[in-house]
């Protein structure tokens, strides 16, 4: 894991986007990703990046997402395969399953508020929620294999396709 900040190609990204990004190679990286809680205006503009649709709480320390799957076993296999990279990152989730119901609110104890980590383990979360809905679950005791180096690319991605259009937009408002 390395926090990267780009001045490449002559053009600065915007402060922002700089205090939100990370690059990570491996969840186990992610314990020594030091923390600072994030404003309501980086948390959206990290959400945007990575197209999640969770709620911030009222004080703006959590992130709320309510997951509902099609049936008890699709959620347990959810919480279980969400419990492996958790405990990787070591950043834990608060949740409530009910059903076919999983209930998640998410804050970072050290910062007292939303981090970047918080923003990983939400995009983590819907990506193994959207997985487990995709496949067929036999029991409650499976377990999803979750493609660890396809989904942090993707979370890396996310960040170098923001800059690649800011860098367009800009060279469109140097022409005009």
């Amino acid at each position: 894991m390395y926090r990267y900040v780009s001045n490449e190609l002559g053009f600065r990204t915007p402060a922002l986007i700089n205090s939100i990004k990370i690059f990570v190679r491996d969840f186990s990286d992610v314990p020594q990703i030091s923390v600072s809680k994030l404003n309501t205006e980086e948390i959206s503009q990290a959400m945007e990046i990575h197209s999640l649709q969770w709620q911030q709480s009222k004080d703006f320390t959590k992130l709320i997402k309510e997951f509902k799957f099609t049936n008890f076993k699709q959620t347990f296999v959810f919480m279980g395969s969400v419990s492996k990279v958790a405990d990787q990152m070591q950043h834990f989730p608060k949740w409530v399953q009910k059903g076919n119901k999983v209930t998640v609110e998410m804050t970072t104890q050290d910062c007292r508020g939303i981090s970047v980590k918080d923003i990983l383990l939400a995009y983590t979360m819907d990506n193994i929620a959207n997985d487990v809905e995709n496949q067929t679950v036999e029991t409650v005791c499976d377990t999803l294999k979750v493609s660890t180096n396809q989904l942090l690319n993707n979370w890396n991605s996310n960040y170098t396709k923001t800059e690649e259009l800011f860098q367009g937009f800009q060279k469109n408002i140097v022409q005009l």
